[in-house]
């Protein structure tokens, strides 16, 4: 009589893992309809995101594999695999039945139990309770019958079989779900042992309520046996058919690494199985059961888990017959039920000690192996790193001696690239003269442990003598092997910056100074007003700022050409600098504009006199090709007073200045109390502006933006005008500066943005829905917060869609913005809008500034655009800008593009996109 385990009732027999590399499907077999939600991993027994022992090597050919079947097309009842799973159940029961012993009457050993089990783990969720555990309960019974048990003994055993393969199996699962068809590893191991024993367990309950009521001493004495027997039975055949599951799988994938070979199978097996038969065929009293042990760690150790699994079956199957047949070592243990149980632990201890052995082993290759690639890989990518790299010694003495450099620090620090050229020099050779006892800081920092990376520019040295700023980072790595002996050394990664850095600090200095004079512009001379003004409490001094504009200088322009005003524009600027005593600014800011300041002066006077001298030195005739050009100016001048800023001296001596031209040009004036008169002015156009809002006096024009390729209108630019209902269209720069000061922008770039947004269907109607529409954004609109909330109700009340609308950042308020702004910035970008920088290089933001905020495009300044044609210096600053915007994946658009000749140059420089009169002037959409 004999137990019965369950498995799979509709995947055939266990062959190979059907993740990796999966035998043909038998006829019959049925395949889960799409409609179907996927069950437990089963068609993936090597799951390639959980395998420790699969490489990243091996994913492909795993993937290919674990495809093999996808795509069959589904099929009816499995009654091949159900008849397949039947027939095996069957003939394990057979077996089983011929180790039937006489007293108790059950079999010594019961394999079907084993086959049982895999029956349910291997068969798909949704047939395990429909059909294959039905059927297994018909062939247990069948089985048993055949054994010449009772038809209640029979069924008890059954109904125990199917208790045993749904306990078992199902607690296998859940241990291993990943591997739930195939054995790898130890936690496998496990899983097969603890579903093996929980199975036998779960079966007893049953042959109790069956079969104790008739003979209780029968029930108990079978139940002594049921769990041993079934327990090692279950274990020994899972254990062998999941190993080679596993095996071929890994062969068909093709990532069957290190094979044994056939021949060293055979001799160990041989061996290994010949000591069993000493041993099984030994007297009982001889003490040769210990010998198994050492052949067990031989064959675990030497082959793989799916030889070990069958040495483990073939051994167990010898000790079998030679107890039946009265000899090995147990064979006269009393009485037989301890007898059996003795023996099956031996069976089961023995086969899976060794095949834990054998799992470790191969676990353990696999890490090896891994390990090694990892190396591999790692010098691989050492040796072929464009970054330059290093390991420089730690140790005291040897401190910064280079152990190692890779091909790239080798071309860097010589032409000739020599390898081992470095090895063996100090650090020192590479630095530039003032750098080495920074460096060596570092070093004993590192050292030290008071830091494990340092990161700083360093100026080093080549070979040839040519000074390059590198970034350089220092990390501490450990003890390293070298020269035979283990020291401290830390990696040193350089990246040459000094390109970077030369054009960095020409874009600062190119943002901060006018591109014709050299001078300071009106972003840095209003920061050295600023510091004037703070400075002057201190010295009890007061601060001159002078407004200097050339009279009729439009005239030079309109009659001799803009080259001959730049020229003159040149030489004024030179005569101020003569002009202005050592440490005041001369600045211009725009046009024929310039701006003195002047700190620590004792008193009105002086500024008088300066002004006075300024006057003589500018206002004298200037020779150009054969023509002499008279040169007169009108200079405005104020002092500040406590609570005024550099907005406010500006603002006071260009007033003073328009009154110098009305009182006659080439003179001084001075701001005084009659020149409130414009200040009053000043608030007559703020009560305008705030009636202009209120009515909504304010009109969009728009400018296209256009492709340079092919002429396509790409996007188009939202601009605010004010229709003035007495002076009629009104540009911002006429009364954009008062908006700002009255504190209207907000509310007014509120306003633009909404009405911008909905005009975009006609905009996409006329130009398709690829169009963008941009928009100004003002600093203030950033700094009273909200701007995102504002955003995103303009898109939603307007329909717009988010990525179709681009809003512009005037360059010079990059620097307004903190990190809360960014914040906010980046909450507009997550609506889908699109953030860009207009006007660039008139401000003064730095690389740095760009790749930390979140910026989408940026805008070149028209006053470089311009001036491509004729200055190299506007053209260079242009294509480095485009440049710079392809290198951080931002795009670019050239404003005030005004003929062919420029929109040339800017197509050569891979400029894409430009605006400007070439393409039309602001205007509103044609109805």
């Amino acid at each position: 009589m004999g137990g019965a385990s369950s498995g799979p009732g509709g995947q055939g027999v266990p062959s190979v893992d059907e993740g990796a590399a999966r035998a043909p499907r038998p006829p019959g077999r049925p395949v889960r309809p799409a409609s179907v939600p996927a069950r437990r991993a089963a068609p993936t027994a090597i799951p390639l995101d959980r395998e420790p022992h699969a490489p990243a090597a091996e994913v492909p050919a795993l993937r290919r594999a674990a495809k093999a079947d996808a795509g069959r097309p589904p099929v009816g009842f499995p009654w091949a695999a159900t008849a397949t799973w039947s027939a095996v159940y069957l003939l394990a029961g057979v077996l089983g039945g011929i180790t039937r012993l006489p007293s108790p009457p059950v079999a010594f050993v019961w394999p079907a139990a084993g086959v049982a089990l895999l029956w349910f783990v291997l068969t798909p969720r949704e047939q395990r309770y429909r059909v294959a555990m039905p059927a297994l309960l018909v062939m247990a019974f069948l089985a048993n019958v055949t054994t010449g048990a009772s038809a209640v003994t029979s069924l008890a055993f059954a109904l125990a079989n199917v208790a045993h393969a749904v306990v078992g199996g199902g607690l296998f699962l859940r241990l291993a779900p990943h591997t739930p068809d195939s054995l790898r590893d130890a936690r496998g191991l496990l899983a097969l042992g603890a579903g093996s024993l929980a199975g036998s367990v779960a079966g007893t309950p049953l042959i109790l309520a069956l079969i104790a009521p008739n003979d209780l001493p029968g029930a108990l004495s079978i139940i002594g046996l049921w769990i041993p027997r079934f327990t090692a039975s279950t274990a020994v055949v899972m254990a062998f058919v999941l190993a080679w599951r596993a095996h071929l799988a890994e062969r068909r994938a093709g990532v069957l690494r290190h094979a044994r070979s056939r021949g060293e199978i055979a001799v160990v097996l041989s061996f290994a199985l010949a000591v069993h038969v000493m041993v099984d065929s030994a007297r009982p009293d001889d003490a040769f059961a210990f010998l198994t042990l050492p052949v067990t760690v031989l064959v675990g150790w030497r082959l793989g888990p799916a030889w070990t699994a069958t040495y483990g079956l073939v051994a167990g199957a010898v000790g079998v017959v030679a107890t039946l047949g009265g000899a090995g070592p147990f064979a006269e243990v009393s009485p037989v039920t301890t007898r059996t149980v003795v023996v099956q632990a031996f069976i089961a201890v023995t086969g899976l000690v060794g095949l834990a052995l054998s799992l470790e082993v191969e676990q353990r290759r696999l890490a090896l192996e891994a390990s090694d690639r990892r190396g591999d890989a790692l010098e691989r990518t050492l040796q072929r790193a464009v970054v330059p790299n290093a390991l420089l010694s730690l140790e005291e003495g040897s401190r910064g001696t280079i152990r190692y450099a890779n091909p790239a620090l080798e071309r860097w620090w010589s032409d000739d690239g020599d390898d081992g050229a470095l090895a063996g020099r100090t650090w020192a050779e590479l630095l530039g003269p003032d750098e080495h006892e920074r460096f060596v800081g570092a070093l004993d920092d590192l050292a030290a442990g008071r830091t494990e990376v340092w990161e700083g520019e360093v100026a080093h040295r080549t070979r040839s003598g040519e000074d390059r700023v590198c970034l350089a980072v220092a990390g501490l790595v450990g003890r390293e092997h070298v020269a035979g002996s283990a020291e401290r050394v830390a990696t040193v990664q350089l990246v040459d910056v000094t390109d970077r850095t030369a054009l960095e600090e020409r874009l600062a200095h190119q943002a901060l100074h006018d591109q014709l004079t050299g001078l300071p512009n009106r972003t840095l001379l209003q920061e050295r007003i600023d510091h004037a003004i703070a400075a002057a409490p201190r010295s009890g001094r007061a601060v001159a700022v002078l407004f200097l504009d050339l009279d009729h200088f439009k005239r030079v322009n309109d009659s001799l050409g803009h080259a001959a005003g730049d020229t003159v524009l040149v030489e004024v600027a030179s005569r101020l600098v003569e002009a202005v005593r050592p440490g005041d600014t001369v600045a211009r800011i725009g046009g024929d504009e310039f701006v003195v300041c002047c700190p620590l002066v004792e008193g009105r006077h002086v500024g008088a006199e300066l002004a006075t001298r300024i006057l003589r030195q500018v206002c004298r005739p200037i020779t150009l090709e054969g023509r002499t050009i008279p040169v007169s100016a009108s200079i405005g001048m104020t002092l500040a007073r406590p609570g005024t800023d550099a907005g406010d001296l500006l603002r006071e001596a260009d007033t003073a200045m328009y009154e110098a031209k009305l009182g006659g040009r080439g003179r001084t004036a001075f701001f005084s109390d009659p020149l409130f008169d414009r200040v009053r002015l000043d608030l007559q156009l703020d009560a305008e502006l705030r009636r202009a809002v209120d009515e909504q006096q304010f009109v969009v024009h728009f400018q296209p933006i256009v492709e340079l390729g092919t002429g396509r209108v790409c996007a188009v630019e939202a601009l605010l005008r004010w229709a003035h209902p007495a002076r009629g269209l009104l540009l911002p720069g006429e009364w954009i500066d008062a908006a700002e000061a009255a504190g209207l922008l907000p509310e007014l770039g509120e306003w633009a943005i909404t009405e911008a947004f909905e005009q975009w269907p006609r905009i996409a109607r006329a130009h398709g829905e690829h169009v963008s529409v941009n928009v100004n954004v003002s600093a203030s609109q950033l700094r009273d917060g909200g701007f995102a909330a504002v955003v995103e109700h303009a898109l939603q009340r307007t329909g717009m869609p988010p990525d179709r609308a681009v809003l512009e950042l005037t360059e010079s308020h990059l620097l307004t913005i903190r990190d809360s702004l960014v914040e906010e910035l980046e909450r507009v970008r997550g609506l889908g809008v699109r953030l860009a920088v207009d006007d660039f290089g008139t401000g003064y933001s730095s690389l740095t500034q760009l790749t930390a905020l979140p910026i989408d495009e940026v805008k070149i300044d028209r006053s470089f655009v311009a001036a491509m044609a004729d200055d190299a210096r506007s053209r260079a600053v242009v294509e480095g800008v485009v440049a710079m915007a392809r290198a951080m994946s931002l795009a670019v658009v050239a404003e005030g593009v005004e003929t062919p000749e420029i929109a040339r140059r800017l197509s050569a420089c891979g400029c894409p996109t430009a605006q400007g009169y070439l393409w039309g002037r602001p205007a509103p959409l044609e109805p």
